[in-house]
């Protein structure tokens, strides 16, 4: 690649802000010739293996913080004999398409218009280049095929329920049927069956005195709304009941 023009991050005089360290570029291939030129798809293949970094399992929003832009745009200025367009010339000389690569920062700001995703704004950040492709001398087709074929070896087999954390430690996920372990029975030795009646007996005093405070409580409200106890009031009409007899 022969670069015609450059600006780096010190050209803006460090007034756009600045990329995370470890973030991911987001990468947008601008021209038909990206798709239909055999060069230009393997050179986008080998930007994509140089910029894109450390593979990652996943990824946040705020880690999408800067994009970078490859444009083709006719053929370079190095070449102004040759007329526009990629491909060959009427004397099947090679032209040399013109690439703009640019870099953006992306601003994530709120929606004007409301909702919950976040509108991106791209500010200049560089670095930025004009390039074009000088020498190339790309493999065999064959040869390119069985460059891009992974071994076996290195290929992992996914495996249900299990994965790999960290420290390259392996998590297996087991599922078991639900247990009921009230209703199994086994033996109970004689200090168990003690402890049981124990503890039955210190539950039923607990409640009995429960239910004496509550009945002491509810006779106290009585006597304060009506004057006299509730066993007073009893006795009456058993006396009553006697007399009429």
């Amino acid at each position: 690649l022969g670069v015609l023009q450059y600006k780096s991050l010190h050209d803006y005089g460090g007034q756009v802000p600045k990329k995370r360290v470890g973030s991911k570029p987001m990468m947008l291939f601008i021209g038909d010739a990206w798709q239909h030129d055999a060069k230009l798809k393997k050179l986008q293949n080998l930007l994509i293996d140089f910029y894109k970094g450390d593979p990652i399992q996943k990824l946040i929003v705020s880690g999408l913080d800067h994009i970078m832009t490859f444009t083709t745009a006719g053929v370079s200025t190095s070449s102004p004999d040759l007329p526009g367009g990629i491909g060959t010339d009427d004397n099947n000389n090679e032209q040399s398409p013109l690439i703009h690569q640019r870099t953006y920062f992306c601003k994530l700001k709120k929606n004007p218009h409301g909702g919950k995703t976040p509108v991106p704004f791209l500010v200049p950040c560089g670095p930025d280049m004009d390039f074009e492709m000088r020498r190339t001398q790309m493999a065999s087709s064959d040869l390119w095929k069985a460059s891009l074929k992974q071994p076996q070896g290195i290929k992992r087999k996914s495996r249900k329920n299990q994965s790999t954390n960290l420290f390259g430690e392996r998590i297996g996920r087991l599922h078991v049927e639900k247990q009921d372990v009230d209703k199994r029975q086994g033996r109970k030795s004689k200090a168990l069956r003690r402890a049981e009646k124990s503890a039955a007996k210190e539950e039923q005093a607990a409640v009995e005195t429960e239910l004496s405070k509550e009945k002491e409580e509810m006779g106290q409200e009585f006597e304060q709304t009506y004057g006299f106890a509730e066993e007073d009031m009893d006795a009456k009409r058993f006396g009553k009941k006697k007399g009429s007899q």
